[in-house]
């Protein structure tokens, strides 16, 4: 009898990621003095969003792995897509392999609380600590949990317990320090009492230094600047998605050659043997990424949302005085010129550091993806074209696409994943963050646990 009632809650309950979501949700309406109704309503959307997402997830792995099988079965190198959402799946994919379907999940979402709660005791600590920022961008939030929470356990192989405290504190220190660095230059540039807090932090601080020194800003600021209107539709993140997926398609179909095309179409992978046009088979993979990506994307918004409403108000009437790290996007209506710009010299960063990986000969091959290459660099340049014009935006912005690939590169051979972040933070100190822990796994003789 006892074992059935554990099995219900740890298992049942607690071990199944849509409705521990549900759950968290529930509590925190229920601690603002929310109506019942309310509270259940958000906590249905949370679940139903979790579920979502797992779908839009499964079928972008599924559907991007194709192309990356017939790029290595064409020409051996191993392939890699750029991208937030899948890298955590990914990640919990190969947890779930060793310890159990739906571990992964499970354990991502305990690392995602506790590095809150450690992120609101720093702030309230702030005396001491000096961290005065709360993270509270949940999209990245639930990612990060994922990805620290994998790293840990890869390379320590430790149990539940031990794995979700240590990486919840590296979590809770990055989220607060690099949240907090940026309070000063975000007010500048939008005269308004938040931070950012999301996935390029670092370069994002390392921009507001550095910008000045390459450039003038009082007289290269590209939002006093024209830009042509035919560049606004790479401000429609759907468009700019799609345009992206067709390019990677169209590249990763020119590398392959007939035979793995005509692999990509049979039953084995797209199935649909009846798109005999090339052309027309390159266009139905790269909208069906896209529907991907979209479906993903809407399922995360949706429990975010109802995610971060009750933490937010939480956080509010624990410590208040405290300054709100948001999403990256917020600053974009203040620099919207700056968005394109990071975007374009982004890219062509990015592509920059294909070719060296072509030219040095890398055993991995990456796809660029949209989240990290739109939202890094536009934020990156907002920073950088506010305290150093236009013209230090476009250096910084050239260089972060080259480190997003090859910090990449390096991330994805220490840790043998299909998917990788992208961004520009995890392309820099998460970097140094996995070779730590592989260098303590490593000194006390402790095997690689997947």
């Amino acid at each position: 009898m006892l074992n059935d009632v554990l099995n219900l809650i740890l298992r049942q309950i607690f071990g199944q990621p849509f409705l521990l979501m549900a759950i968290i949700v529930l509590i925190g309406y229920i601690a603002m003095k929310a109506k019942i109704s309310k509270a259940i309503m958000g906590a249905a959307k949370a679940s139903i969003g979790f579920l979502a997402m797992g779908v839009g997830s499964s079928a972008l792995i599924a559907n991007f792995g194709y192309l990356l099988t017939a790029l290595t079965n064409a020409v051996g190198i191993q392939g890699a897509g750029l991208n937030t959402y899948p890298t955590m799946t990914n990640a919990y994919e190969k947890m779930d392999a060793v310890l159990g379907a739906g571990t992964g999940a499970t354990w991502g979402i305990y690392t995602l609380l506790v590095a809150f709660i450690m992120n609101l005791v720093l702030v309230a600590l702030r005396k001491f600590t000096k961290i005065r920022a709360v993270y509270l961008t949940g999209n990245a939030m639930i990612v990060q949990a994922g990805i620290s929470t994998y790293i840990v356990w890869r390379f320590l192989g430790l149990g539940m317990v031990p794995t979700i405290l240590i990486a919840s504190l590296v979590l809770a220190l990055y989220w607060g320090i690099l949240s907090t660095l940026l309070i000063k230059p975000t007010h500048e540039i939008t005269k308004a009492d938040f931070t950012v807090a999301h996935q390029q932090m670092f370069i994002s601080y390392i921009a507001y230094k550095v910008a000045p020194k390459l450039g003038n800003a009082e007289k290269d600021d590209i939002e006093k600047k024209k830009m042509p209107k035919s560049l606004n539709f790479l401000q429609d993140s759907i468009i700019a998605t799609a345009l992206i997926m067709f390019i990677s398609a169209a590249v990763i179909m020119l590398i392959i050659g007939p035979e793995q095309i005509d692999w990509l179409r049979s039953a084995e992978a797209y199935n649909q043997t009846g798109l005999t046009n090339n052309i027309v088979l390159l266009f139905w993979i790269a909208l069906t990424l896209t529907a991907d990506i979209v479906i993903l994307l809407n399922g995360v918004r949706m429990f975010v949302g109802e995610l971060m409403a009750s933490f937010k108000g939480i956080s509010e009437k624990l410590l208040p005085g405290a300054v709100a790290g948001v999403d990256c996007a917020a600053i974009f209506a203040f620099a919207p010129k700056s968005v394109v710009l990071g975007l374009i010299f982004g890219f062509v960063g990015q592509i920059v550091g294909l070719l060296l990986l072509l030219i040095f000969k890398s055993p991995i091959f990456l796809v660029p993806g949209f989240i990290p290459l739109f939202f890094d660099n536009a934020t990156i340049a907002i920073f950088a074209n506010k305290f150093g014009g236009w013209k230090a935006a476009m250096i910084i912005c050239i260089v972060n696409g080259i480190i997003q690939i090859l910090g990449s590169a390096l991330a994805i051979g220490m840790m043998d994943m299909t998917w990788w972040q992208g961004s520009a933070d995890y392309a820099t100190i998460w970097v140094g963050v996995i070779g730590f822990f592989k260098w303590i796994g490593s000194m006390f003789g402790i095997p690689i646990a997947g």
